[in-house]
């Protein structure tokens, strides 16, 4: 029997659009796994900060069993990053952080460090699976 297919929300510093473009291309490889984010998608680009949270938060991050944040040299002072993490928790997601290659940024608050790898595409698919299981629901 197959597992069910976790649904993972991506959340990144629009600096590092082109590494992140990387990474959801990799999805190919880690079978199970459904990746979505909103920056992506250009029906969520308002000036109306509670509508776009709305949405965020309806359609992206409430749907998805794991938040993996992708930590840049910027991502911990993303005002839309630190939202989308504390969102994550209050709805009891898993979280996992992954450092990008050739970064070395902060890890973004309410990330706990054991739950933060680097860039290994081999233990992307164990990781996720890791953040499911230690979620807080």
């Amino acid at each position: 029997m197959l597992a069910q297919k976790r649904r993972i929300f991506v959340s990144f510093d629009h600096d590092d659009t082109d590494q992140v473009n990387g990474f959801l291309g990799l999805r190919n490889i880690t079978d199970g796994f459904e990746f979505f984010n909103h920056k992506l998608d250009h029906r969520v680009s308002s000036n109306d900060v509670d509508y776009v949270c709305r949405v965020i938060r309806d359609e992206y991050i409430n749907p998805a069993s794991v938040t993996v944040v992708l930590i840049g040299n910027r991502t911990a002072q993303s005002d839309w990053v630190r939202w989308e993490v504390q969102e994550s928790l209050k709805q009891g997601k898993g979280i996992l952080g992954i450092r990008l290659p050739g970064t070395n940024g902060q890890v973004p608050d309410g990330i706990p460090q054991n739950a933060v790898g680097v860039w290994n595409p081999e233990k992307f698919g164990k990781w996720i699976e890791w953040a499911y299981q230690n979620r807080k629901s």
